[in-house]
């Protein structure tokens, strides 16, 4: 497999910035919290949060949380009311399938410069991930398997190494996460891990073309699983 001659950026580096220590901002802090609150379903769609709310659940101040919500609602995850505070916004169906409908156009492209771009450690967190998948579902951990998930469709973007298409492709992914909270349609579907395992397995071949269809297909039976 060819390495690229560019640097990768770290994972974090796409989610906002840092001081130069490299600790992030309280900015940054506030926003991974809320966005995490989001995805785990701590924060429910439809629910009505204010300001000072976060700021005490937080025990951060009132400026980067205004930061955070601000950039939550550029990425569509929640909707600033004003003078009420924040509605955590609920994906219509027509919107989850405008999202999966972008991630096939989008993903399947980032997993064929990945496989161009792999490196043999980059190759070792993967199949570290695939393993934690396969823990988190063995202990039917629906939270940590998302989270597996996310940290793996990550690691792809950021080998990619296109920064425009990965911010795009990441912004779409953690919409879409909120899928998992839904029950399953098909309840007799694959493990979400089984197919991580099998782009896995094309990765380490080296196989572009089936990297490429493997994820295509990964991402299309998000909407067997939980649109039916």
């Amino acid at each position: 497999m060819p390495r690229s001659s560019k640097t990768s950026r770290p994972a974090a580096a796409r989610d906002g910035d840092e001081h130069a220590s490299g600790s992030p901002s309280l900015g940054e802090q506030a926003y991974v919290a809320v966005k995490r609150m989001i995805l785990s379903h701590e924060l429910r769609p439809g629910e009505h949060i204010n300001v000072a709310q976060l700021c005490q659940r937080l025990g951060l101040g009132r400026s980067p949380i205004h930061l955070a919500t601000h950039r939550l609602a550029r990425e569509g995850l929640v909707e600033i009311l004003p003078r009420k505070g924040l509605l955590v916004k609920a994906e219509t169906l027509d919107g989850f399938l405008e999202l999966i409908a972008a991630r096939q156009l989008i993903e399947p492209f980032l997993a064929g410069l990945a496989v161009d771009r792999m490196r043999p450690e980059v190759v070792q967190q993967l199949q570290e991930l695939v393993e934690a998948g396969w823990e988190r579902y063995r202990q039917k951990d629906h939270a940590g398997g998302m989270e597996v998930d996310r940290r793996f469709h990550h690691l792809l973007y950021d080998t990619a190494d296109n920064r425009t298409l990965s911010d795009f492709a990441a912004l779409l992914l953690d919409r879409s996460m909120l899928l998992w909270f839904r029950p399953k349609v098909d309840a007799g579907e694959r493990a979400n891990v089984a197919e991580l395992e099998d782009l896995l397995d094309c990765i380490r071949r080296g196989d572009r073309d089936g990297a490429v269809r493997t994820m295509e297909a990964h991402v299309g039976s998000i909407r067997q699983k939980y649109l039916g």
